[in-house]
């Protein structure tokens, strides 16, 4: 987003919200921070908290510690039921990047994205945002933000963390939880701890002082600055030395839970497992309050120990249940849930609702934030004056991602609105240009419908032989397909189909061979929630028709995958009656094949439940013969934009992640035909970029919701100014997990975090290792300049960092002053120190010509170490540099501080 827009902005975001704007001296380009409400004195235990847990049975109690199974399903992740005799409402959980339900809710770029924008306010803006749909929705709690660091560069989930580095993404959770919070709605953080890419099951080794001073401190601030309501223990099995004895699994994990998390850091809300995450019923000994999936706190294993009139009971079991209720009960007073009317008035909770839910989902009011988002969130890597563009004379839009919009992949974020998720890149470049832009996707992910004159049945006549069989197995019809083009309407669930024949193959290629089906779940329950909605259906990858398919060529049995993380509601054509855009799975295989006739023969169940009418399309796309069709048609334009996107799968290798199937390929043809080659890189984290010296820019738009083909199109033509950097590392070939398998993979059966605080950008540093691109790093249409760098000391024992910031450039834009803080001389061996490590940001907007004085703080935290023979923070006294600038490796301004 231009900063220069941001009071229009920071307006019209706040008033589709209900929000009054809090203008901050440093102007973010969002409104500033909305508060989550203050927690009581005597919390969990309470006056209202007391009456409740001594009215509540037992089997009441073990209602509120374990995932049950809504009457009324939204679609949500989690529903854990009332008590409506005590005033206890039930409570529906959802995940997590946005509102994930069965209606509609925006689709914002992912959290790594929004990470990017180095801007504090932003993330106020969508914890409000998100905060409000999820009440208008119906939800009251959300599963995010998620606090985990992004150590391996290949973890799939680091797309939905906030990046690598801890005091980044101490601050924008911070904003995050206390805008979701501000509006009533519940934020849980997750994934509580250790949770960091690595095998789950193999334990992680990680010494007390990275623990605290990396991995922790997300958290510790979601807790004492956020004050988050709920955590979420992860799959991670961890031992923290020497703070804990041996590994524990995360749920399991006393250290973590009980010592630090309850314990040190007095938090008073509760704990809740991951999705089967809970290993066994003395997981609530260990500081687990609340289980999913799992039965270890079942009635069947949990009510013989807590009920007294049970010859088993257990007191230390019975007091360990009563204070997981309190945790959930004084939250739920804390946020206005309870209904106290037939409460004693020692009972009283003295809170009411925060903010009366709205009735529906404001469209206008997530469209506006999400594109915001999505235009600050972008970072331009490379810009060999070939951006902006004019459009003068067409530009080639070619790659997957040129009109198929990735909004945000993964099970857990919401879905947006069908009508916008279908605004491409592609429109909205022909919305500027019209027909100057050309597309030609090269990689076709949809693929054309294998026609009938590429069909043959076993008799030799044109098309398919389908064969349809019962439930029983037993043969009920067969008949002649000559194509299929997915608008069958007489294929009935539960039935098995096989088309047999031959397809006839041209030209000689490698074949992506696709079968597509409808997208919907079982139809489920016809809710009162779903109504006017088709009851059941959702949109995502894991809520595809659940039928099974099969394929074999030339009598071999392929492999079906689904090769993309692409958003399927993305795929091509229309809405359903209600507005919502479902789309097709696209399961396929990939194969080289010769010309003339191949065997062809694939098997189709549709699933009994499904809510879909059940279809299915064959289709076809040449690999070699699409890149050549790219390259041609890049060869004709004056400047030819390719859209890649990543498969964003996880590996703990510890290598760099790469780009989905053949794109580097297409790159490198393009590049070749045309020199005025720009890159438009879709991707949940680094990549590597092989091409990289033949084109003439790059631009990173992350996974950029569903705004983002507008937000793109307004990047590449200048209308917005990038101003993003980058959240995270882009490494070379070599990262700290080259040469050190017990960092990734593990060794002797455990994974050592051996490279302890050397993590990210600080490894890279402090090895004088060169990276693709730094942390921090981003360019801008426009320059700027630095000057006058002073450190003094502050009033609370930190310190304040002065720099003047100047537009040397001729367009409005985006500087992102970032400030560096250098090792302590005085602290002992013992305690490791880093090179530099990131001490204070901002993001501000200039005119061209411009300057502004900035004051950066650094805090007396940040200036301490942990010390664990000391088990307390110490502080790094003596001459101390200071570094600033525009990245962690562009940094012009140095100065000495001493710290006393």
């Amino acid at each position: 987003m231009p900063l220069f827009r941001r009071r229009a902005l920071a307006a019209t975001v706040a008033l589709g919200l209900g929000l009054s704007l809090v203008g901050t001296g440093q102007a973010p380009a969002f409104a500033g921070q909305a508060g989550s409400p203050p927690i009581a004195a005597d919390a969990p235990w309470t006056g209202t908290v007391k009456w409740l847990v001594g009215h509540l049975t037992v089997d009441e109690k073990l209602l509120l510690v374990r995932g049950g199974t809504d009457p009324d399903p939204h679609g949500e992740a989690g529903y854990i039921p009332g008590i409506a005799r005590l005033g206890i409402p039930a409570v529906r959980h959802a995940d997590a990047q946005g509102i994930n339900v069965y209606k509609d809710a925006t689709a914002y770029p992912t959290r790594l994205g929004l990470a990017a924008s180095f801007d504090r306010g932003a993330f106020s803006v969508f914890g409000r945002s998100v905060g409000t749909e999820g009440r208008a929705l119906g939800v009251d709690l959300i599963y995010g933000p998620q606090v985990d660091l992004a150590r391996l560069p290949t973890w799939s989930r680091n797309m939905t963390s906030l990046g690598e580095d801890p005091y980044l993404a101490s601050e924008m959770l911070d904003e995050e939880i206390n805008g979701i919070q501000s509006t009533g709605l519940l934020s849980q953080v997750k994934h509580f701890t250790m949770y960091n890419g690595q095998n789950q099951a193999t334990p992680s080794i990680v010494d007390e002082q990275t623990a605290r001073e990396l991995y922790l401190r997300p958290s510790e601030t979601a807790v004492k600055d956020g004050r988050v309501s709920s955590v979420m223990c992860s799959y991670a099995t961890f031992q923290i030395t020497p703070l804990e004895s041996k590994p524990d699994y995360a749920c399991s994990n006393s250290g973590a839970l009980n010592t630090v998390l309850k314990g040190q850091w007095n938090f008073k809300g509760w704990v809740t497992s991951d999705y089967t995450a809970s290993k066994a019923t003395s997981d609530l000994l260990a500081g687990m309050d609340q289980e999913f999936i799992t039965a270890n706190l079942s009635p069947a294993k949990l009510k013989p120990l807590v009920d007294p009139a049970s010859a088993t009971y257990d007191k230390t079991y019975a007091t360990a249940l009563d204070a997981s209720v309190a945790r959930i009960l004084y939250q739920y007073q804390r946020f206005g849930l309870l209904d106290d009317s037939g409460y004693p008035r020692s009972a009283k909770t003295h809170v009411k609702p925060i903010r009366k839910a709205p009735a529906k989902v404001d469209k206008s009011a997530g469209i506006a934030t999400s594109r915001e988002l999505a235009e600050e969130a972008a970072v331009l890597l490379k810009n060999d004056d070939v951006l902006p563009l004019s459009g003068k004379g067409g530009v080639a839009l070619i790659g997957p991602t040129a009109d198929l919009l990735p909004s945000s992949p993964g099970g857990e974020r919401s879905r947006g609105f069908g009508d916008r998720n279908g605004v491409s890149p592609y429109d909205a470049v022909r919305a500027k240009i019209g027909s100057r832009a050309v597309l030609t996707p090269g990689l076709d992910r949809v693929g054309t419908t294998v026609p009938a004159t590429a069909l043959t049945t076993p008799e030799g006549a044109p098309g398919l032989t389908r064969t349809e069989k019962d439930a029983s197995g037993t043969v009920i019809g067969t008949k002649v397909d000559a194509a299929l083009s997915g608008d069958q309407t007489d294929l009935t669930r539960g039935n098995t189909y096989t088309w047999d024949g031959y397809i006839d193959v041209a030209a000689a290629d490698t074949y992506n061979l696709w079968l597509q089906r409808p997208i919907g779940t079982s139809s489920g329950n016809p809710s009162a929630y779903n109504k006017g909605i088709n009851p059941g259906l959702a949109q995502g990858p894991g809520t595809g028709e659940t039928g099974t398919l099969s394929l074999s060529v030339d009598g071999s049995t392929r492999t079906l995958t689904q090769p993309s993380t692409i958003l399927p509601n993305t795929y091509p054509n229309g809405p359903t009656v209600n507005g919502q855009y479902l789309g097709l799975t696209n399961a396929g295989t990939k194969l080289q094949l010769e010309p003339g006739k191949h065997r062809i023969t694939f098997t189709y169940t549709p699933a009994a439940d499904t809510a879909a009418n059940p279809t299915l399309r064959f289709a076809w796309s040449p690999v070699q013969a699409g890149i050549k069709a790219a390259a041609t048609a890049a060869a004709k334009a004056p400047t030819a934009v390719v859209f890649v996107d990543d498969a964003n799968t996880t590996t703990t290798a510890g290598d760099v992640g790469t780009l989905g199937a053949d794109q580097d390929e297409l790159v490198r043809a393009v590049a070749a035909a045309n020199p005025n080659t720009v890159v438009v890189l879709n991707t949940g984290g680094p990549v590597k970029m092989p091409w990289l010296d033949s084109v003439k820019g790059v631009l990173e738009m992350w996974y950029p919701g569903q705004e983002g083909g507008t937000a793109t199109a307004d990047l590449l033509f200048g209308t917005v100014n990038p101003g993003g950097r980058l959240p995270i590392t882009f490494p070379n070939s070599t990262t700290p997990f080259t040469g050190h398998p017990e960092r990734s993979v593990g060794q002797d059966g455990k994974i050592t975090w051996s490279e302890g605080l050397q993590s990210g950008y600080r490894w890279y540093t402090s090895q004088n290792v060169a990276p693709l691109y730094p942390f921090g790093y981003g360019l801008s249409y426009t320059t700027f300049a630095y000057s006058g760098l002073r450190a003094t000391a502050a009033r609370d024992g930190g310190l304040d960092v002065r720099l003047t910031v100047r537009n040397t450039g001729h367009r409005a834009g985006a500087a992102v002053p970032q400030v560096y803080l250098g090792p302590s001389p005085d602290l002992p061996s013992s305690i490791q120190q880093v090179k530099r490590k990131l001490a204070g940001f901002d993001r501000i907007t200039l005119p061209p010509g411009a300057s502004r004085t900035v004051t950066l703080h650094i805090t007396a935290r940040d200036l301490s170490s942990w010390s664990t023979a000391e088990q307390t923070w110490v502080r790094g006294t003596g001459d101390r540099t200071v570094q600033a600038g525009a990245s962690s490796t562009d940094l012009p301004l140095t100065t000495t501080v001493r710290i006393r």
